[in-house]
């Protein structure tokens, strides 16, 4: 079996006593830290550790890419995703040359994110510690979302391509953010990676006990205990998913490999073009200004 990226430790451990200064390090930043207030505009609760955003716009951040601003429906993207296609059928690929090469490169764009099926590994081994990177996390989700599910990676790299066209529209610079290239990146790979995640099938299944009522006693017994209600159980079967916090990471290392394979076909200034973006701007319904 083809092995995956496992440590996350660089060569040459640190020893107890440096791992100790740094853990040391790190707690001194996090106290002064939270006594500065949260970095969004209205918001005066404490930092969280090392962050410049509260607990409650920190875990939005991480789970949605953004801490405060617009998310978008499922019903725009799926909008893009049509005005993407209609734009490389109608304005890109107008050429038979054109349809083989972009047949050609996209074809190999995607070779370069399929893994072998060894890699499909079940939930389980990605439950707790394991030692895995989040790119190695990111090759077992897309494994399953190839190998397992039978989904295109084509889909996901229109996905991508759709989440990045919402951004030019709709996606504004978080507050207490540096850096815009790298936070509309933070944004779109956490959305296109949400997309694999959610058609990958990778769930573990649950068994639980639900009380679903209580028997009452037949009879008054003169030990109290026996005449307290009995619960009735069933037994509840439920699909358990990633935890969305912990799933933050994962997803956006999942984007980042569409985001790699997109540019690996199209280049760079494909979101550029003018014709892609005034069918983007017809797809959402915009008015013009």
């Amino acid at each position: 079996m083809p092995k995956l990226p496992l440590s996350t430790i660089p060569a040459g451990e640190r020893s107890r006593a440096s791992r100790e200064a740094l853990r040391q390090r790190r707690l001194a930043q996090e106290r002064i830290n939270k006594l500065n207030p949260c970095a969004v505009v209205g918001c005066d609760k404490p930092r969280r550790g090392v962050s410049v955003y509260c607990q409650e716009h920190y875990q939005r951040n991480r789970r949605y890419g953004h801490p405060t601003g617009r998310l978008p429906t499922q019903g725009e993207l799926k909008a893009l995703e049509a005005a993407i296609k209609a734009w490389l059928e109608e304005d890109y690929l107008t050429t038979d040359f054109a349809k083989r090469s972009f047949k050609s490169s996209w074809g190999s764009a995607q070779r370069t994110i399929t893994h072998n099926p060894a890699f499909a590994l079940p939930f389980f081994r990605l439950e707790g510690d394991m030692g895995y990177t989040q790119k190695a996390k990111a090759w077992v989700i897309l494994s399953n979302y190839v190998h397992r599910q039978g989904n295109s990676l084509s889909d996901a790299m229109v996905r991508y391509m759709a989440c990045r066209m919402w951004s030019e529209f709709h996606w504004q610079m978080p507050e207490g953010k540096r850096g815009a290239a790298k936070a509309r990146n933070f944004f779109v790979d956490t959305w296109a990676g949400k997309f694999v995640l959610a058609h990958s099938g990778f769930t573990k299944t649950k068994t639980t006990e639900k009380i679903i009522r209580w028997a009452k006693p037949w009879y008054i017994s003169d030990d109290p205990v026996q005449n307290e209600p009995r619960p009735i159980k069933e037994k509840v079967t439920k699909k358990v998913t990633i935890n969305r916090f912990k799933a933050g990471p994962i997803v956006r290392a999942i984007g980042k490999e569409l985001q790699s394979a997109v540019d690996h076909a199209m280049g760079k200034a494909w979101c550029s073009d003018h014709r892609l973006l005034e069918k983007a701007h017809e797809a959402l319904g915009l008015s013009l200004k």
